[in-house]
């Protein structure tokens, strides 16, 4: 992780924080660019664009591959869960009117 990251919602939670460093590097060249003169603009641009464009396709590849990794994660939790529920529902609702129960004091509060 970089610095200064504050990773309140785990691992997805620090690709705002790299997006908003590659924008932060962007305008850092692009006030460069502004001191730049002729060819050397043209040039400069073109860089900082590429290496920006490189970098964003590279968070949206890491962002992409979590979001699988997260839906895969669910999905297998889901079944889980409907599988335990299959086997004992006594139990299921048990639990979910426990649940319930407990809410409901929670919300009189």
């Amino acid at each position: 992780m970089s610095k200064g990251v504050k990773d309140t919602f785990g691992y997805l939670g620090t690709e705002p924080v790299a997006l908003r460093e590659q924008l932060e590097q962007l305008s850092t060249a692009l006030q460069e660019l502004a001191k730049a003169e002729g060819g050397e603009a043209i040039k400069a641009a073109s860089d900082a664009a590429r290496r920006v464009a490189d970098r964003a396709g590279e968070i949206a590849d890491e962002l992409a591959g979590q979001a699988d990794a997260v839906g895969a994660a669910a999905a297998k939790g889901r079944a889980e869960v409907e599988d335990a529920i299959r086997k004992q529902p006594l139990m299921a609702v048990a639990l979910a009117a426990a649940a319930g129960f407990v809410l409901a004091l929670l919300a009189r509060r």
